[in-house]
């Protein structure tokens, strides 16, 4: 009854954060159809920035293995840029449906890059113990400083980014996402 109660609780919580977003600019998808750079500017798209279509921002961090991750080296393949933290319900929701998207897609097209947000975390035990609780296998970049969710104006979490081949932002996700919905996100873009 209390796990229910709990299970309840969280899909409140994860429905009540997708309606808020629902209304924000951003959580808007992108018109693939549509081109949103000038004809005179043809390198307009190679801008790194936030918006959709512009290319993510770079990072290099260390992940959970001590293996250094660059975003830029996943270029030709689509990525699933998430930002989470320990303490956070609805990443622990959100969790068990990307190791299964993971499990589902490997050696595919899609990565996934779940960039622990280790500076305001609650410390490397917690998170290792979640890693393990979970049976994470899919690449888990540390941002210790806070810098790369700085950069990524992280405020609420999860929040994720989908990445098309040119590592252009496709899409952005704020609060959980469940199997379905990555699969439908990474199955809709190039």
């Amino acid at each position: 009854m209390i796990k229910k109660t709990i299970i309840g609780i969280l899909l409140l919580a994860a429905m009540a954060i997708i309606a808020i977003n629902f209304f924000e600019e951003d959580a808007v998808p992108i018109d693939t159809n549509e081109s949103t750079s000038p004809a005179t500017a043809p390198d307009a798209s190679l801008a790194e920035g936030l918006s959709q279509g512009q290319a993510a921002p770079d990072f290099t961090l260390t992940d959970q293995d001590g293996e250094t991750v660059k975003l830029s080296d996943y270029r030709g393949k689509k990525v699933i840029l998430n930002f989470w933290a320990t303490w956070c319900p609805p990443c622990r929701a959100e969790m068990p449906h990307m190791q299964q998207f993971h499990k589902n897609n490997a050696g595919g097209d899609v990565e996934i890059l779940a960039v622990n947000l280790t500076a305001q975390d609650n410390g490397d035990e917690a998170i290792r113990s979640f890693i393990d609780e979970f049976g994470l296998t899919f690449s888990i970049p540390m941002d210790e400083t806070g810098s790369t969710a700085q950069t990524y104006q992280i405020r609420t979490v999860p929040t994720t980014f989908i990445l098309n081949t040119k590592g252009e932002i496709a899409q952005k996700i704020v609060g959980p996402m469940d199997e379905q919905i990555m699969k439908d996100q990474t199955d809709s873009i190039d």
